[in-house]
């Protein structure tokens, strides 16, 4: 009897030594999957961003210089060498202004950008670049022919869950709505991080926007 209780016990303990190997590699699965979202930025916004520093190179050398750094900055948040999966909300603000500061150059005056976030959220968590590619997205598709008048808000606030929406007075959304590069990374990024704890709405009345919410973590 006690040879055999003590061969259940080694048993026992190599099956509970693999599911925690099988745990791991998941884990590793998932940081690695999140790291290859997080990791790209849309080759469009990157042709576009360098068209704009060869044109003001000569005409406004200082605003080339600076949008330059802005552009630098973005690629390093995307490459996420510490390769956390998520960040405070004020970091992820941080970014997205200098993302928007690059815009600004192309567009100019024609949009509008408002940002509205409840300050006790700044320290809340959330997955790294899940903002930037939905704003992409409503200046690529609802905006961005607009002659003026073009409004675009960003808005997270707390409602049962943190809730983060991107509107826009631009064109509605289709409806039957395909699913391009920025809404197919954030469903990928949502889908690892918070399985069956999202949700997505895509709405164009009474306002166009998308939101999301998600449940609320501190680091």
């Amino acid at each position: 009897m006690y040879l055999y209780n003590a061969q259940k016990e080694r048993l026992n303990a190599r099956i509970q030594e693999k599911s925690l190997d099988v745990l791991k590699l998941k884990q590793l699965k998932t940081q690695a999957e999140l790291a290859t979202l997080q990791s790209k930025i849309n080759p469009h916004f990157l042709y576009n961003s360098l068209n704009s520093i060869a044109s003001l190179i000569h005409e406004d050398p200082d605003k080339a210089e600076s949008m330059t750094l802005k552009l630098s900055k973005l690629f390093r948040y995307s490459i996420n060498n510490s390769q956390e999966a998520t960040v405070q909300v004020q970091e992820e603000i941080e970014i997205l202004r200098t993302y928007l500061d690059i815009e600004k150059v192309r567009f100019g005056d024609r949009i509008q950008f408002v940002i509205e976030v409840d300050e006790s959220l700044l320290k809340v968590q959330i997955p790294r670049f899940l903002i930037q590619p939905l704003v992409e997205n409503a200046l690529k598709h609802g905006l961005k022919d607009m002659a003026d008048h073009a409004l675009l808000r960003i808005s997270i606030v707390k409602k049962d869950g943190l809730v983060i929406s991107v509107s826009d007075n631009g064109i509605p959304f289709p409806e039957n709505l395909e699913i391009g590069y920025g809404l197919q990374s954030t469903y990928d990024k949502l889908g690892l991080l918070y399985p069956d704890h999202y949700e997505v709405q895509i709405t164009n009345q009474p306002i166009k926007q998308i939101s999301i919410k998600i449940p609320i973590t501190h680091g």
